[in-house]
């Protein structure tokens, strides 16, 4: 440090810490849920608006010497510890104290605060925490927050609607997550959750005719809507059978697909290595990838023999969303002596087919893409994976 100036800031905030809901020289005292809490109408007015507002403005606290608040106490303790010294361990903190912390930081204008915790509670988001993280953030109309929670619940989605805590979820959260695209889920689990979710929120019945309305059972098959959608008796008759002639007429179904990464690898061990029907002596590999993905492209990486690569590079792909109908076939081109791709228009796939594959020991990592067309990748130099 120069001799010319003095840096002890941290002794200073030590010393501001000591005062913390400390009554030495306190001139304001918060009752919140029965406990009394000193505090400092200078400090609290120089670090919030609203503290300026509640104890110097026109309000009547404003001359009181008590003053009680009706919120949490524990998070109000936190809030005072910040106020005082700028600091707050959160990793310390249980996830209904930070969801009441953010609440009241939002509340008294402590904006730095709210976006730290913020994006703090977007890295610790997890299957037991989404739902109650997303009702705050909606709450708060912190939309980055909620995105990111809606994005989680995209990529777990099987998960989430088997979650006990999804019915806990709110009308209004409920109704934003159905109305995306990519919650991409078997439409008859969808379903499901929807109905355990108004008989476990039985006093809102007069929004159970929307959400099912967001459900998509044209995507059900015939005996998923004669056998449970029927059986729930959630739908009129006549409701049903415009469900069945509309599922008829449709050539493009509206299906939910996950908005994937740059690329998807497929876990070697599951692919069905069947024969083929043609009675030739090569083999078609079946994939099942578990969800439905945007998807324009299938990357086949070669095995080494030996010092050598295979030198077959004329495996055919063909996609589908319900394996009953499966695109064209579509040759996978070599771009290295490794690296095989097959490029087509961006699908929703859930299944690929992999066929004419001589030796399957041949085939190493696959990979189902995803890309803009015309924005600059390269096929094999995606980074993203899932």
């Amino acid at each position: 440090m120069s001799s010319t100036e003095i840096e002890q800031t941290a002794v200073l905030v030590e010393q501001l810490a000591q005062l913390c809901m400390n009554a030495d020289n306190a001139d304001v005292t918060f009752t919140v849920k029965g406990q009394h809490l000193p505090a400092h109408r200078i400090i609290l007015a120089t670090r919030s608006e609203y503290f300026r507002a509640l104890l110097f403005g026109a309000l009547k606290e404003s001359k009181q010497n008590e003053i009680t608040l009706h919120v949490s106490v524990d998070a109000f303790k936190y809030l005072m510890k910040y106020i005082y010294t700028g600091s707050l361990s959160l990793k310390q903190m249980t996830i209904g104290d930070i969801l009441d912390t953010l609440e009241l930081a939002h509340q008294y204008g402590l904006i730095d605060l709210q976006t730290a915790i913020a994006n703090y509670l977007g890295k610790v988001i997890g299957m037991n925490n989404v739902c109650v993280i997303l009702e705050t953030a909606r709450l708060l109309d912190l939309t980055e927050l909620s995105s990111t929670c809606y994005t989680f619940m995209d990529e777990n989605a099987n998960s989430i609607i088997q979650s006990y805590n999804f019915r806990r979820i709110s009308y209004e959260a409920l109704f934003g997550l159905l109305q995306r695209d990519t919650f991409a889920a078997d439409e008859v689990d969808i379903f499901n959750a929807v109905r355990d979710w108004y008989l476990y929120n039985a006093d809102k019945p007069s929004k159970a005719e929307k959400l099912y309305n967001l459900v998509r059972f044209t995507l059900m098959s015939q005996h998923d809507l004669l056998n449970v959608v029927r059986s729930a008796n959630v739908l009129s008759p006549n409701r049903l059978l415009d469900i069945l002639a509309e599922k008829e007429k449709l050539t493009v179904l509206p299906y939910r697909a996950v908005s994937c990464l740059p690329e998807l690898i497929v876990d070697w061990s599951k692919i069905k290595w069947s024969n083929s029907s043609s009675g030739s002596c090569s083999r078609h590999g079946e994939i099942d990838l578990g969800n439905y993905f945007k998807v324009n492209g299938i990357q086949v990486d070669r095995r080494r023999k030996g010092r050598k690569f295979y030198h077959q590079t004329n495996y055919t792909v063909r996609v589908s969303v319900d394996k009953e109908r499966w695109t064209k076939g579509v040759t996978c081109e070599a771009h290295s002596p490794y690296l095989t791709v097959a490029h087509f228009e961006i699908s929703i796939v859930r299944y690929i087919r992999i066929q004419h594959v001589k030796d399957v020991s041949e085939v190493g990592v696959i990979k189902a893409i995803f890309y803009k067309p015309n924005c600059g990748c390269k096929t094999g130099e995606q980074s993203g994976k899932m």
